[in-house]
């Protein structure tokens, strides 16, 4: 809710959840907060089988913001999906929780050392 209050105006949100359970609490919230689905779209299912169809079934042309808050071994294997299916748009930029508590090493190894990003580590004190 927090994202998609600071969308400009004609943005979409995208957001995925793999849970069913947590999708309809989720799906609630964003309706309660005066959302519609043209302005943020909850997509169940894993983020495996939901990036690739993100461009022909949710007409996700490119992303320009991508914020990554869920299983850290998934990173890596998203950022690629993203990546391969052209779903970054140019300047784009990632944001990922947590890459180094609990630790995602193997996505932020690829980050700083592939060559198409500049990688930035901001540490927090907070989890909220």
């Amino acid at each position: 809710v927090l994202l998609a209050q600071g969308l400009p105006p004609g943005a979409r949100l995208y957001t995925v959840e793999v849970d069913p359970r947590h999708a309809a609490v989720a799906e609630k919230v964003i309706r309660l907060a005066g959302f519609d689905e043209q302005t943020v779209e909850l997509i169940v299912g894993p983020s495996e089988e939901v990036i690739p169809r993100l461009r022909e079934k949710h007409g996700l042309p490119k992303a320009d913001f991508v914020f990554m808050d869920h299983w850290k071994r998934c990173y890596l294997r998203d950022l690629q999906l993203l990546e391969s299916h052209q779903l970054l748009a140019e300047g784009a930029t990632v944001l990922a929780d947590n890459v180094l508590f609990p630790g995602a090493p193997h996505f932020l190894q690829y980050a700083k050392t592939c060559g198409k990003y500049r990688c930035k580590v901001h540490r927090a004190s907070l989890e909220y």
